[in-house]
């Protein structure tokens, strides 16, 4: 698929987005309508006013995977049903981000035969079934398998292969896995609520749509998302989603870090954090005295101190640590250093000061905090990078990527099997 979207119905629909993070879990509902006539060809084909929206404190989630399904589900239907009230509609389905299950990237060819001498609808379809059907091996749910570039006998870099002629057609994929246990654990916390899942969605690849510009995309880009409990990459090349990459490492770490140095509770070490923190130390640092309390300490009123630049000093290994990791995994990956020449930075940990600039040296591109992109309606605070993730799933919902073999996974992952279960995916998938 290309990087524009492509129109998933003429009619208004209403469409729900749930992020589930380790630390904060959101809820966005938005009414779809077509893009008129005179901003057509500009790269959208959907447009979104949002109607409801919320965010709440997320528990029983560690590193995006379901630690607690009771404290997990409360949180859910929390931010939910607030979403819910201020949107006025009841919401069945809902697109869901994934961050847990060991996201694990992988590129292939696939090919097959045309009987015909023409490339028909089935014979793509044929195609791309068995692609998928390769990327779920060894008990791996598939979360994308998408199409990045197909091939006629020897002639390749079509984008569209229907109705050319040829003997055989080749497919290059790209495909997203996870475990098969925290998948069925998310989806089974969210059907607690009532809910039914439409789709899971990689967090990095939707928190890339979310940023990036379609110069960007085109160009090549690597997005690196700082979530509180994990750190994801992604990279968009020539439009197409080629590669995802995450650690357990993020913003909480930085927390740890700064609580077990200073002896501080740890709702304070945040609060050091975010107010103050810093990549870099600068002189005015060295004289800027910052007070906290200590573990314990905080009935009687005695309070510690440190200068800006000392909790810089202990802020700056771990970011480090991290970007090193992601530097080192997109080594591996393979992609040409001229597929990633910029980087964008964004999710909650992002916004630390100096980090584009650590990010920039220690990667070599020029690298910028990216946040995401404005929908009518969207309330200040969900245009913070934190919620990248969260308007990546309205974006990725306009593509319309993958939907049927979307489907056949979630029957496998569903855990309803009686009757009503079986007409109710009847319905969803013919109406």
């Amino acid at each position: 698929m290309a990087y524009n979207t492509t129109i998933r119905s003429k009619r208004q629909r209403i469409v729900a987005a749930l992020d589930i993070g380790t630390s904060k879990i959101c809820c966005l509902i938005a009414k779809t309508s077509p893009t008129p006539d005179w901003f057509a060809g500009k790269g959208e084909s959907v447009q979104f006013e949002v109607i409801g929206f919320d965010h709440t404190r997320a528990e029983g989630l560690k590193g995006g995977m379901i630690a607690n399904l009771d404290s997990a589900e409360h949180c859910i239907r929390a931010a939910v049903d607030a979403a819910e009230r201020m949107a006025g509609v009841i919401v069945e389905d809902v697109n869901v981000t994934v961050t847990c299950g060991r996201l694990k990237s992988e590129s292939f060819s696939a090919s097959v035969a045309i009987p015909s001498g023409a490339v028909r609808e089935d014979d793509v379809a044929r195609l791309l079934a068995g692609g998928r059907q390769y990327a779920g091996r060894d008990k791996r749910i598939v979360l994308h398998a998408l199409p990045t570039s197909y091939r006629l006998d020897d002639n390749g870099g079509i984008s569209e292969p229907h109705g050319m002629c040829g003997d055989r057609l080749s497919v290059d994929m790209h495909a997203v896995t996870a475990d098969e246990a925290p998948m069925r654990n998310l989806m089974l916390c969210v059907e607690r609520c009532h809910l039914n899942v439409a789709s899971l969605v990689a967090a990095p690849y939707a928190s890339a749509l979310a940023v990036i510009t379609p110069d960007e995309s085109k160009l090549g880009v690597a997005c690196i998302d700082f979530g509180a409990g994990t750190t994801t990459l992604s990279v968009i090349a020539d439009g197409q989603f080629v590669y995802t990459d995450a650690i357990a490492h993020g913003g909480n770490a930085i927390t740890t870090d700064i609580a077990r140095t200073l002896a501080a509770p740890l709702e304070h070490a945040e609060r050091l954090k975010t107010l103050h923190g810093s990549a870099f130390a600068t002189l005015s640092d060295e004289r800027e005295i910052i007070t906290y309390p200590c573990v314990g300490e905080m009935a009687r009123g005695n309070l510690n101190q440190i200068t800006k630049a000392q909790l810089a000093v202990i802020i700056r290994p771990r970011i480090e640590e991290i970007l090193d990791s992601m530097r080192r995994r997109l080594a591996a990956s393979g992609l040409g250093a001229e597929v990633t020449q910029h980087l964008v930075l964004t999710g909650g940990a992002s916004q630390l000061t100096g980090l584009a600039e650590l990010a920039s040296n220690m990667f070599g591109h020029p690298a910028r905090l990216g946040r995401p992109r404005a929908l009518s309606g969207l309330p200040a605070v969900g245009a913070a990078p934190d919620f990248a993730a969260t308007i990546g799933l309205l974006l990725q919902w306009a593509r319309g990527e993958d939907k049927v073999g979307m489907r056949v996974e979630q029957r496998f992952l569903r855990t309803g099997t009686g009757y009503f279960a079986r007409v109710g995916e009847w319905i969803r998938d013919n109406f």
